[in-house]
């Protein structure tokens, strides 16, 4: 079994355990996490920038909907799953885990496909999980910086494949071809993010796409190569290195989901940290802007590379506005903690805040090699005096987890920004694995259009 390609072994790995296995802890966590997704992506769905994506998908006759939108027509489980990853990624407010938003990437593949096929809400559960455990290993264990690829493009690829692949029933050598097929259409490179391009927003919904593409490839019996990964030109020779034991180990009992990341504010994952350390100095030290001179971040290279450029109100105010750490900085100085409506452009062309961003300034500390955190910040006030605070932690994650406060009010933020009670969905989706069917005339099919009434 250990000389299989890797592929085939992942698919009779996915094969062994279903959604009976899954210990309690995990399930709840699974259900924070698509709450979580359904969440961001409501208030994604609301954001102008939709728009124009939703006018270029030509729906297809399908069962799927998209989710809090019950004015679109319904479609097949390709554009929906499309459809609801670019709302779940629109804002940049859902999880993260390593470096890859596996949540949404793997639940639109999976309820698109659960939708189709009319599975069970604990088959969903089991699906996301599977998929999105896959895509967590993938992205933990890459053991060299990539030359610049998505792992929410390349890994959610095949999460999405796993997530589809398991609702479609396929046999593991079938899944072992989806998953090839997905590794076939991986890409999405970083460079929108360097950028601040809206079409960066658009990587997990290709990949969402095209995992269910590939899963409905294999179950008609196309297949793929026999090793994708580790072959001479596999994922790991032209994407990135890897370790693949490492992969397989403890799988289904070490979880990496549970090492998945809430975001407390709606910016880049790269940001959370050093936001945090700010609110931490304000509150501790009653710091208000008119005594500061100067706010000093030191961030890894790998932050300064997605968040560190400098302010300018030129291109995709939007964009900007989540990938832009000296308006964070300067934001949450004078405004508080991030929220959804300092991402606005008449919030981003405030006077007051380009101000305050002169006072902020970012240095990259070579040293640290981390993705997201530890972040030191340093602020020094106007009587000459330094006060500094390290950040070990990104605010949200499994060493420094959300407070039922700070969830709470994310769901009122998203709910608002959709038009309906979040706490509301947080209930819905806490009975999920109850629900027997999730095809069109199941009682699941009400989970949104109530919260839509």
């Amino acid at each position: 079994m250990r000389d299989d390609p890797i592929v085939f072994r992942l698919a009779h790995a996915v094969a062994k355990i279903d959604f009976t296995a899954l210990p309690i802890e995990v399930v709840e966590a699974a259900k924070h996490l698509i709450s979580d997704c359904l969440l961001v992506a409501a208030a994604g769905q609301s954001s102008p920038l939709a728009n124009g994506v939703r006018a270029a998908i030509t729906a297809s006759v399908g069962s799927c909907r998209t989710w809090f939108a019950s004015d679109l027509p319904r479609m097949g489980p390709q554009e929906a799953s499309f459809l609801n990853a670019y709302h779940a990624g629109l804002l940049g407010y859902g999880s993260i885990n390593a470096k890859a938003h596996a949540d949404a990437v793997c639940l639109p593949a999976a309820w698109a496909v659960a939708e189709q096929q009319g599975r069970s809400g604990a088959e969903l559960i089991w699906a996301f999980v599977a998929g999105s455990e896959i895509v967590g290993r993938l992205s933990h264990h890459a053991s060299h910086r990539s030359a610049g690829w998505s792992h929410t493009s390349v890994y959610g690829s095949i999460g999405a494949a796993v997530s589809a692949g398991v609702l479609l029933r396929l046999t593991p050598e079938q899944l072992a071809h989806g998953i090839a097929l997905s590794i076939g259409q991986a890409g999405g490179t970083q460079q929108a993010s360097v950028e601040s391009a809206a079409s960066r927003r658009l990587l997990p919904a290709f990949a969402a796409r095209n995992g269910v593409f590939a899963a409905q490839l294999a179950a008609a019996g196309v297949t793929g190569p026999r090793f994708p990964v580790e072959g001479q030109f596999g994922l790991r020779a032209l994407y990135e290195a890897g370790d693949d034991k490492l992969l397989f180990q403890h799988l289904w009992s070490d979880w990496r989901l549970l090492d998945t990341s809430l975001k407390p504010y709606p910016v880049s994952a790269c940001s959370q940290a050093a936001i945090e350390a700010l609110l931490h100095l304000q509150l501790q030290h009653a710091l208000v802007e008119a005594d500061i001179l100067e706010i000093v971040a030191y961030v890894s290279p790998y932050m300064f590379r997605y968040v560190g450029a400098e302010f300018s109100l030129q291109g995709d105010l939007e964009m900007l506005g989540q990938f832009n750490l000296r308006y964070h900085l300067a934001s949450a100085l004078l405004r508080g903690p991030m929220a959804l409506a300092h991402l606005t452009s008449d919030a981003l062309m405030d006077a007051e805040v380009a101000r305050v961003v002169g006072k902020v300034h970012l240095r990259v500390d070579p040293r640290n090699r981390s993705d997201l955190a530890p972040v030191t910040l340093s602020v020094t006030r106007r009587d000459g005096s330094t006060i500094e605070y390290v950040q070990q932690h990104p605010p949200g994650s499994r060493q420094q987890p959300m407070s039922a406060t700070a969830l709470a009010l994310k769901a009122h933020q998203c709910g608002l920004r959709g038009g309906f009670d979040g706490r509301e969905l947080l209930t819905k989706v806490s009975e999920l694995d109850q629900i027997a069917c999730l095809g069109g005339h199941a009682e699941a099919m009400d989970l949104f259009g109530e919260l839509e009434r």
